[in-house]
């Protein structure tokens, strides 16, 4: 089962019949004692123990093991025993380059995701966006929610927002504060160290990270350590950006081997955590460091001295979910699980067709959901003001077909196929995807 699973479980067992699957009976019992699921002790790729946790009849399988064969084994018999849909995790995509198609069919998924490839995919997207912490897109980018914190220089502290002078298609959805998810009302006043939730056009939140006081970044220098491959998939992406890649490995055949597979970026051997290194290289001009080894402790600790260095933004990747918001506090510009994306991009999978996850917010305190209107909706005809959406949330943006992108206001009516994008509190998603008759 491992982190993964467990978060899932977290997430979708207040809706849904959830039963885990793990050889581990210590496990197995630390997460019954918490969650409202069920149970069943063994091994996930033997078809007796599939039974047991009655797979034939599941309307979906989560094969999110830390192993590849056990999971691919899972999704094949699971499906083979009549489970609906099947979603695979993989460690290593490389098997299933140029023979996807061919995998499919025979093992049976629906769904197949890369830990790795999902990190790289997000780091490359957080460092090439200026100072934001956090980016989804929608709407083939048209729209995109940026999370931005605050630091107490910045001049929006301390002002309500109905007197916030924001650039016009840019809506404030959102304020974690302290972990708590605020849905914020014109008398809100923002405070050093929250992270504000902005949803609009890119021009626009590009014109509102101006107002906070965060610095644009051009992208010139990069340093990274590590040698996984999310490493690999980085160099890969950054490559296309013409950035200087320099890359730190501790294991010197690990470095030689890393050096023979990048084009490009120069790979040094030495620790993370080696302050003369770090002079050395004058990892204070890099533009980003990143901290994505294996090892936590490595990348938090070579992610603090470069920014003691005077590294304009760090990145470090984080194996523990609940280690993210500790990483923040110690520091840490962007801290970046792979456990929490591939949860997000399952739970979109789960709410597919009308209704799919963007993100989740604070381990599934908030979503940010983008849900298609109804034909014969309560909604249809009606205007924002007077839709009745639930408070806790808020409608970020309406697609409309033909490329039509609203940032809305209340005076806005909706029709039947609108494209919603809607921050909501986990207490009222159930209120808002009926509203839409989007099940």
């Amino acid at each position: 089962m491992g982190q993964v699973g467990s978060h899932l479980a977290k997430v979708l067992s207040p809706d849904h019949r959830v039963t885990v699957i793990d050889s581990d009976g210590t496990r197995l019992r630390a997460v019954t004692e918490s969650l409202d699921v069920q149970s069943v002790v063994g091994d996930g790729a033997r078809p007796q123990v599939l039974d047991r946790a009655e797979a034939g009849s599941a309307d979906l399988m989560l094969a999110v093991s830390n192993d590849d064969n056990v999971n691919m084994l899972s999704c094949l018999f699971a499906k083979r025993m009549g489970t609906r849909k099947a979603v695979l995790r993989v460690k290593d995509m490389a098997p299933f380059r140029g023979f996807r198609t061919f995998l499919r069919r025979n093992l049976a998924y629906d769904l197949v995701l890369s830990l790795e490839d999902l990190a790289a995919e997000e780091i490359v997207k957080v460092i090439r966006q200026n100072q934001a912490i956090g980016v989804e897109s929608f709407a083939e980018g048209k729209i995109q929610m940026r999370r931005l914190r605050l630091n107490e220089e910045s001049k929006l502290i301390g002002i309500p927002l109905r007197e916030m002078k924001i650039p016009s298609g840019v809506l404030i959805v959102a304020i974690d504060r302290a972990r708590e998810v605020i849905i914020p009302g014109g008398n809100d006043v923002l405070a050093a160290g929250d992270e504000v939730f902005v949803l609009g056009e890119p021009k626009g939140i590009a014109a509102f990270e101006k107002k906070t006081g965060l610095r644009s970044v051009h992208l010139r220098k990069v340093v990274i350590v590590g040698a996984s491959r999310v490493v690999v998939n980085v160099c890969a992406a950054l490559k296309r950006f013409n950035v200087d890649v320099r890359v730190i490995v501790a294991d010197r055949e690990q470095a030689r081997a890393l050096s023979a597979e990048l084009d490009g970026p120069v790979v040094l051997h030495g620790e993370g955590t080696d302050v003369a290194l770090l002079r050395e290289e004058r990892v204070g001009d890099a533009d980003a460091f990143l901290g994505v080894s294996a090892d936590d402790e490595t990348n938090l600790m070579s992610c603090q001295l470069a920014k003691q260095l005077g590294v304009t933004r760090t990145i470090a990747l984080v194996q523990k979910p609940d280690y993210v918001d500790i990483y923040h506090h110690l520091g840490i510009d962007v801290a970046v699980s792979p456990r929490l994306l591939c949860a997000t991009r399952i739970l979109s999978f789960v709410r597919s067709g009308s209704v799919s996850t963007i993100a989740t917010i604070e381990e599934g305190k908030a979503e940010v959901l983008e849900l298609e209107v109804q034909p014969g909706s309560r909604l249809v005809g009606r205007t924002l003001a007077d839709a009745g959406f639930p408070r806790g949330c808020v409608v970020g943006a309406i697609a409309r077909e033909g490329g039509v992108i609203k940032i809305p206001t209340g005076t806005d009516t909706l029709r039947a196929l609108d494209n919603l994008v809607i921050f909501v509190l986990r207490e009222v998603i159930d209120e808002v995807v009926d509203l839409a008759g989007a099940r």
